[in-house]
């Protein structure tokens, strides 16, 4: 499925789950910390930067770490609600529940090694976020000037883009931790967007490109604009409820954001049935499950609390921003944090 394009947003991001039911996919970033994002650093969800104590500059700020991050997650959740009330269905259950899950990530990435973030320019990039419209909050990239924190590691270990002077902690697919390195310009090698400087785009040739607008021209070489679906070499907008797609597209003609996929017998964009723990999913009219769960051997399988046992195997995932820490036969879901890179 796909995910929000700031991840974790976004402060977000690190988390930035991806949807665990299925669907659309797109770029998820390579940084630690965000929602989706392909921002570099999450700010749109709500794993965001710095606490008073215990780490970085955050111990200078006239905001503390927990008052930014509850401001944060309000704001995050509240924007997220308006403008894809879908996502937060799936991805949560509730606003409430959205809210809940953003403190941990947020309190790490504000407490990590050499991060640049402190309560008080949390608070400006919360403002600066909340903004904008639902199209920019949602796909846009670059973040707003204010969002765009850098920190003071150079070589070091990181999780989040705020610990690095150049904005980007790049992880590598199956790592937990990455490293600090520059941002793409036009034509630079990337595996995701998130390696891309500015507006920049991974196209699918694997290099960073200049972004088409809507009506025009894409290929592997050049990328839509996030929001956008490349269609017979045109960049198009998705369609919401009823609107006409063709099956041939798997969907892509259909705004997943708005909870639609294209149904091949009507030609329109129709919406996904939501089914609860414990409830059937998939099947021939898609089903996906609400709150995160997993649709395993056709079941919504909820996820496991923090501090429970956890397998991805038998369908029993974590709730972002935890994940299964351990060795196999005895992992439980946790926060992996940023001092927890060397």
């Amino acid at each position: 499925m796909r995910v929000l394009a700031f991840t974790s947003l976004v402060l977000l991001a690190a988390f930035a789950p991806a949807c665990a039911n299925g669907g659309s996919g797109s770029d998820t970033s390579s940084d630690g910390g965000s929602v989706g994002d392909d921002s570099g650093d999450a700010t749109v969800k709500g794993d965001a930067p710095h606490p008073t104590e215990g780490g970085g500059e955050g111990s200078m700020s006239g905001t503390s770490a927990v008052k930014a991050c509850a401001d944060n997650a309000t704001a995050y959740c509240t924007q997220l609600q308006m403008c894809a009330p879908f996502l937060v269905t799936v991805e949560y259950g509730d606003e409430l529940t959205c809210e809940s899950r953003q403190a941990p990530g947020c309190l790490d990435a504000l407490a990590a090694p050499g991060t640049g973030w402190t309560g008080d320019n949390l608070e400006t990039c919360v403002t600066a976020r909340t903004a904008l419209d639902c199209t920019d909050f949602l796909h846009g990239k670059p973040q707003p000037t204010a969002c765009l924190i850098t920190g003071l590691f150079n070589s070091q270990s990181c999780l989040y883009g705020a610990q690095c002077g150049t904005g980007y902690c790049r992880i590598a697919s199956g790592a937990k931790c990455g490293n600090c390195v520059a941002l793409g310009a036009t034509g630079a090698p990337c595996t995701t967007s998130s390696d891309c400087g500015g507006n920049l785009l991974c196209a699918g040739a694997g290099t960073c490109q200049p972004p088409s607008p809507a009506t025009g021209m894409c290929s592997t070489t050049v990328p839509c604009a996030q929001g956008l679906s490349c269609i017979g070499g045109a960049c198009i907008t998705p369609g919401g409820p009823s609107a006409t797609c063709a099956a041939k597209n798997n969907s892509a003609d259909c705004d997943y954001y708005q909870g639609v996929y294209c149904d091949g017998t009507t030609s329109m964009c129709t919406a996904y049935t939501i089914a609860q723990a414990g409830d059937a999913c998939g099947g021939a009219t898609p089903t996906v499950c609400a709150g995160e769960a997993t649709c395993f051997q056709s079941l919504c399988e909820p996820p496991a609390a923090d501090g429970s046992p956890c397998n991805a195997a038998s369908g029993l995932n974590c709730m972002a921003p935890s994940s299964c820490q351990g060795s196999e036969g005895g992992t439980t879901c946790s926060l992996f944090s940023a001092s927890q890179c060397p």
